[in-house]
């Protein structure tokens, strides 16, 4: 990968993902998920995790690293992504009681 198009998603996922991540976790609700009365910071914290592997992966090809500090990079990152993953389905599983009592 280019380093232009390393940047542009370091870049982009900390416009993208960071700052609202950020902004979740210091206690913000977009309204969509204000009315829920879900845990809305398991999605912040979903969101800087997915940041971080981000930043894992693309930091150490900025780094221009050894292919074994790559590999290693990329299965953090991937480890980084399931933990994301996991945080939105409990998120998810949390939400669904909220829901249903709103209909």
């Amino acid at each position: 990968m280019s380093t232009w198009a390393s940047w542009t998603l370091l870049i982009g996922g900390a416009a993208l993902l960071l700052v609202p991540s950020t902004a979740i976790l210091l206690g913000w609700r977009p309204s969509r998920l204000a009315r829920t009365g879900a845990p809305t910071r398991l999605l912040g914290a979903a969101g800087v995790t997915l940041y971080g592997a981000v930043l894992t992966n693309e930091a150490a090809r900025l780094a221009e690293a050894s292919s074994g500090v790559l590999e290693a990079c990329s299965y953090i990152a991937l480890g980084l992504v399931g933990c994301s993953l996991v945080l939105v389905i409990v998120y998810d599983i949390l939400a669904g009681p909220a829901r249903r009592r709103r209909r």
